[in-house]
Parts: structure tokens; C-alpha cells; sequence
């Protein structure tokens, strides 16, 4: 709803919020949970429990006015927000320690069906890996048609959507900027396939954020909410990959290594998250089997 999420951005903005995430957290989930989650009730509630932030926001009439004239124009172009608390808020989310307060998407929110897996690796993989992505991860969209997630940078992330695109599976590409600022720009190719075959952009920022270095570890936590595991393909040792697979190890979800000769050092890392505890993937059919003893477990 667009008046919740005008009104989101300017609780975000406040140093209260800073002060008091979880309890404002707790306030959206339990309007939430009784399906009272809309503007006017959630300022109720601020005005019961955090006056100071209720009467800040009150006289921000005009940072208000702007914020819903903005996203009324985005709408209008097809972007839609999600608050936390709402129904259409991704699930792994609550259990992140910073959980996004919203977020912004363009196409479907293809996370719903909860066949979700994270895609994370180098930016300038081997050839090999490359091979292994193409005979064996493209087998594994074929079979278990899971959305894939992945942040859409070259390398990799994009192999992974490119091969979710081509087995017709939704993907996801989670943005280390706003919806109006999308890095890297050759993601503007993928935005037609991507939303024609059911997949999205999704952001925690702005829309017109531009992107710079640290939101790249910032945005890799929600890559990890977002999968029910994490698939690792290769990473050197402190890469950004690597924070992924940490946050998903936090989430308490699996993490699922491609592994690679020791002495290679584009898969020291990935050696290391074995070495920790991580589940080695050979072939299509270990993360079938994988994949599956995962989605099995959470309906139990």
C-alpha cells in the first residue's frame, strides 16, 4: 500500500528508528498478524509508543506530499513496495538481524513460492565453472524449476539467471542500488526476459540510489534471505561471495559448495566454507537431493 510505504520511508529516516528497530519491527508484525497493517493504524500505534517519532512525522507534511507523489509516479511505471509485516513480505527476511523495513520490486514476487535458491561466485570465473553451471546447474533448473537468486552482477550471478531464463524459471536479481539506478547498466538487456518470464528486481534502497561499494556486503544478506540455500560456485578468500554463504550459515539455511582443486586460488574460499561445515555439490543430482531434503524438511 502506497501510503504505508511513504509513511515507512520517513519512520526509517527518523534516529528513532535507529534507537528502537525492533520494538517499530514488532509494531508492523503485529498489525501484520491481524491484518490491520495500513498507515493510519500503524501511526496510532507510534503515537501510543513512540510520541516523539509520531509528532516528528506529523509536521513532515512536506517530505510526506513529495515521498507519495513519487511513488504514485512509480507505481504508475509498474514498481510496487512491500512493507515489513505485510503478506507479500518475503519470509527468510524476518530472521535477518537488520531486516529491510521495505522493499521495492519490479514484476512478480516471484519469492512467494518459496522454491528459492541463492547463486553467489566469482565475477571472473574459470571456464570450468562455467562448464559446471551448464551441464549441471542448468540439469537442476530443468528438473526442480526453482526461482534463482542472485545479484545480478557479470560472472556467475549472471550465468545463473541467464540459465534460469533459458529452463524458463522465474529469477530473481537483487540490486546493490535503487529500481532508477540499476547496476551494472547491462542489466537493462535482462529486463524484458526477466519479467516476462515471471521473475524481478528487488531493492531495500531508494529508487534513485545509486550504487557504491558497501552496499554490495549490505545487499548480499538479502540474497541469503531470499534462497532456501545457497549455492556456492567459486570464491577466492575475502570476496563477497563469501558474506553470502556467512549470512546464510546466520539464517541457519544450508550453504551447497562447488569445490575446486587446492591449489586454485579462485576456490580458496570455497574450500574454507567446506571446511567449516558447508555440503559439497559434484553434480545436478547433489543438489537435487540437496535442494529437495530441504524443501521436505520446512513442510514437516
Amino acid at each position: 500500500m502506497t501510503d504505508l510505504y511513504c509513511l515507512s520511508q520517513l519512520i526509517k529516516n527518523h534516529p528513532q528508528y535507529i534507537q528502537a528497530k525492533d520494538e517499530i519491527h514488532a509494531l508492523y508484525r503485529g498489525l501484520g498478524r491481524i491484518g490491520q497493517l495500513g498507515a493510519a493504524e500503524l501511526l496510532d500505534q507510534l503515537q501510543l509508543h513512540f510520541y516523539q517519532l509520531y509528532r516528528d512525522i506529523r509536521l513532515r507534511h512536506e517530505s510526506y506530499r513529495e515521498n507519495w507523489e513519487q511513488s504514485l509516479r512509480l507505481k504508475l511505471q509498474g514498481i510496487q513496495f512491500v512493507c515489513y509485516g505485510e503478506p507479500l513480505y518475503p519470509s527468510g527476511c524476518y530472521f535477518m538481524e537488520d531486516p529491510p523495513l521495505f522493499l521495492s520490486y519490479w514484476g512478480a514476487p516471484a519469492w512467494l513460492g518459496e522454491r528459492t535458491i541463492a547463486v553467489v561466485g566469482s565475477r571472473e570465473p574459470s571456464a570450468e565453472s562455467l562448464q559446471w553451471m551448464e551441464s549441471q546447474f542448468s540439469l537442476f533448473c530443468e528438473t526442480q524449476r526453482p526461482c534463482v537468486v542472485s545479484g545480478g552482477a557479470r560472472g556467475v550471478d549472471q550465468k545463473a539467471h541467464g540459465l534460469a531464463l533459458r529452463k524458463l524459471c522465474p529469477t530473481i536479481v537483487v540490486l546493490p542500488s535503487g529500481l532508477g539506478q540499476m547496476y551494472p547498466q547491462s542489466l537493462q538487456e535482462w529486463i524484458e526476459p526477466i519479467l516476462t518470464n515471471g521473475g524481478c528486481f528487488i531493492s531495500e534502497y531508494i529508487y534513485d540510489q545509486r550504487m557504491h561499494k558497501n552496499l554490495f556486503h549490505h545487499r548480499n544478506r538479502l540474497i541469503a534471505a531470499l534462497g532456501r540455500g545457497t549455492l556456492l560456485i567459486e570464491a577466492k578468500r575475502r570476496s563477497g561471495t563469501l558474506i553470502t554463504a556467512t549470512q546464510s550459515v546466520q539464517l541457519g539455511k544450508p550453504v551447497w559448495v562447488v569445490p575446486g582443486h587446492p591449489l586454485d586460488p579462485h576456490f580458496a574460499g570455497s574450500l574454507d566454507v567446506l571446511s567449516e561445515g558447508a555440503q559439497l555439490v559434484r553434480d545436478a543430482e547433489d543438489i537435487n537431493m540437496f535442494f529437495s531434503s530441504e524443501l521436505i524438511s520446512e513442510s514437516l
